[in-house]
């Protein structure tokens, strides 16, 4: 079965995600300059088993959506040309941010937040929302 890629997508930051191949557990995979998405896009996808990318769906409290979805809208256009068999779904992303903040704080890394600054990738928020946004859509 084919893996399934999850971004999370910022203006800077972008998180990546990708589940195992029975597609029943989320990983944290990547955080990336947002600069380097498509070049990154191109390494997984070319070595890696990926049918579907899920994208986050940034909505506000009263179901508006925020500026940043014409960027990703642009995005979404970019990938469907270049990569017309790949299917692109879109999940509610709220709170997942503040879930991943939640993650971090009461983890007990906190104590340890120093020692792993060197490690930053680690304790990358971006790549934690990526991966809770992907175990949601896979949950269902």
């Amino acid at each position: 079965m084919s893996k399934i890629l999850c971004i999370d997508y910022g203006k800077k930051r972008i998180g990546l995600s990708i589940t195992n191949s029975i597609r029943s557990i989320a990983f944290g995979l990547d955080t990336v300059n947002s600069n380097n998405i498509i070049c990154t896009l191109y390494k997984y996808l070319k070595y890696e088993d990926i049918d579907t990318i899920v994208i986050g769906l940034p909505i506000r409290f009263d179901n508006s959506l925020f500026p940043i979805e014409k960027d990703i809208k642009k995005f979404i256009k970019i990938i469907n040309n270049k990569y017309p068999k790949l299917i692109i779904k879109r999940i509610d992303e709220r709170f997942t941010s503040k879930i991943a903040n939640y993650y971090l704080i009461n983890t007990r890394l906190k104590r340890k937040i120093n020692q792993l600054k060197k490690n930053k990738n680690f304790l990358d928020k971006d790549k934690i929302s990526a991966t809770i946004l992907l175990q949601e859509y896979i949950k269902y």
